[in-house]
């Protein structure tokens, strides 16, 4: 098996091409986006948009889930702009208790108050199991909802400024070539009419509606060093992980079955793309991205029990049922890193 000789992406990555030199066709597009990036002239550009934000509206959103960029997002906000802000959560219906620590700590001592948006919880685990069945993934009605949150705050807050640390089209994205995609219109498409508009009001924003506010990705305009981040908010905020020393999707109780399923789908995870993403942006090198890689690659290679057990009881369906899917025939690609 193939992987790039820069970011350790295997051939199996959808739409992924190589060069002669065995580099990545994600590779030589981030190396043009980025190499005369200018972070102090974003920063700057950055910083006029909050303030201009401020003024107008007062308040700014920040979605939040007490997971590490959102929480990092928060901070900055808070501590770098002294930003006036509201935090805006959503209940996924796997919320970890590590997260709810963490977004009591950020709202106490950033005085910051948190409002979480409440879907009905039959729906969301109806959407969970209509996505698993259909695209053999179930993240996207959270990744949807998630954001929800922010647009829904900033309505009932008179804002149409939201920030956020998603790191889509940032330095450290993952979701390169577009694999996972979690926008309206492919959402829509996978529901099949079989939801009302109230039972998905608290969920997913129209594409309309998302065109009314302004976004801003705090990762797109800032250095976004996930050791460094970690170190801030463990600092800053006494900021807590999961116990067995995750420190990313620690907001969610089933993200380990979400990167075992993947890697079934397609022989990686999640996890895979994130340090390829940390060797890119040359936050780790190619041989710590390497033994990382295979640390956390080869864990997946066993279901995590407890929590396939907590999913599949929640949206009420069987393993079997769960192993008959035609998604899952790929061989994991770690076999081979």
């Amino acid at each position: 098996m193939k992987f790039c000789k820069k970011c350790l992406l295997p051939e199996t990555y959808p739409g992924i091409e190589f060069d002669d030199d065995g580099v990545c066709s994600v590779c030589r597009a981030y190396e043009k986006k980025w190499k005369n990036f200018n972070f102090e002239l974003a920063e700057i550009e950055c910083e006029r948009k909050i303030k201009n934000a401020e003024s107008q509206y007062g308040t700014v959103v920040v979605t939040c889930s007490g997971g590490l960029d959102s929480s990092y997002a928060i901070l900055l906000m808070r501590k770098k702009f002294g930003s006036n802000v509201v935090g805006a959560n959503f209940d996924h219906g796997f919320v970890s208790d590590t997260a709810k620590k963490n977004l009591d700590k950020i709202s106490k001592i950033l005085n910051v108050p948190i409002i979480t948006i409440k879907p009905d919880f039959d729906v969301m685990y109806r959407l969970y199991r209509d996505f698993l069945i259909k695209t053999g993934d179930f993240c996207t009605p959270c990744c949807q909802g998630c954001s929800r949150s922010g647009f829904l705050v900033a309505r009932q807050n008179n804002t149409k400024t939201i920030v956020h640390g998603g790191v889509s089209g940032s330095r450290v994205e993952f979701n390169v070539l577009g694999m996972l995609k979690h926008h309206y219109e492919r959402f829509m498409r996978y529901t099949d009419n079989n939801y009302t508009p109230d039972e998905l009001y608290n969920i997913v924003t129209p594409t309309d509606e998302i065109k009314k506010f302004e976004l801003i990705s705090l990762p797109q305009c800032f250095e976004w060093n996930e050791n460094k981040i970690i170190d801030t908010l463990r600092r800053e905020l006494d900021w807590e992980f999961l116990p067995d020393g995750r420190t990313r999707h620690i907001d969610c109780l089933i993200a380990d079955v979400s990167d075992f399923l993947l890697q079934k789908k397609f022989g990686f995870s999640k996890k895979w793309m994130t340090i390829s993403a940390n060797i890119r942006a040359g936050i780790i090198d190619i041989e710590q991205g390497r033994e990382s890689i295979k640390q956390t690659e080869e864990k997946l290679l066993d279901e995590p029990k407890d929590a396939m057990d907590l999913f599949l009881s929640k949206i009420e369906y069987t393993r079997k049922e769960l192993y008959n899917l035609p998604f899952y025939i790929a061989e994991p690609a770690v076999k081979y890193l």
